[in-house]
């Protein structure tokens, strides 16, 4: 009796042995399988991290660019120069096209920003004479809401940017802002 239990048991024992790499395996390819997917979602996790700091890099830099154009208009003491080319476009200048590629390749349609701001190329700009709002009659309040405008004639110029990533296939900023100067 004792021999015949022994051989049972031995018998079990080997089927038992089996059932368990099996299960294991299997347990073990539902783990691989587990891992292998977190690791595709933080790939692309990461990728979206970089593209959303790619597109933020580019906005700092076309508003830097905006600032520099602005700084210019400022420093300006005559409309002389807005002719239609180095990226100065006087009142009756048809402006180039912001979305077309000759525009932002072609050195007489936009000035190259002198700052550079740690992307793959320095923004570029090109700036319009809009019009001219007459002093006191005009409607437009350059001083603050509400604030008398004062007495002066504002000339208002559009301001356009383009700006890209840090690569030479990452995003690109086009910001445009109106900018009003009592000459």
């Amino acid at each position: 009796m004792m021999a015949r239990n022994f051989l049972q048991r031995t018998a079990t024992r080997q089927k038992q042995e089996g059932a368990v790499l099996v299960a294991t395996l299997m347990i073990l390819l539902v783990v691989t399988l587990l891992t292998v997917s977190n690791m595709r979602g933080s790939i692309l996790e990461e990728k979206m991290a970089g593209n959303t700091n790619d597109r933020n890099v580019a906005f700092q830099a076309a508003e830097s660019a905006l600032r520099e154009g602005e700084v210019f208009l400022e420093s300006i003491v005559s409309l002389g120069d807005f002719q239609g080319q180095a990226g100065l476009f006087g009142r009756t200048d048809v402006e180039p096209s912001f979305y077309s590629g000759p525009t932002w390749n072609d050195s007489t349609y936009h000035v190259v920003a002198g700052t550079d701001v740690g992307t793959y190329a320095r923004p570029q700009y090109f700036i319009k004479n809009m019009t001219t709002v007459p002093g006191v009659t005009g409607a437009l309040n350059m001083s603050g809401y509400g604030d008398n405008k004062g007495s002066g004639d504002v000339t208002i110029f559009r301001v356009t940017v383009k700006a890209t990533g840090t690569s030479a296939d990452s995003a690109e900023v086009i910001l445009r802002t109106q900018y009003g100067r009592i000459f």
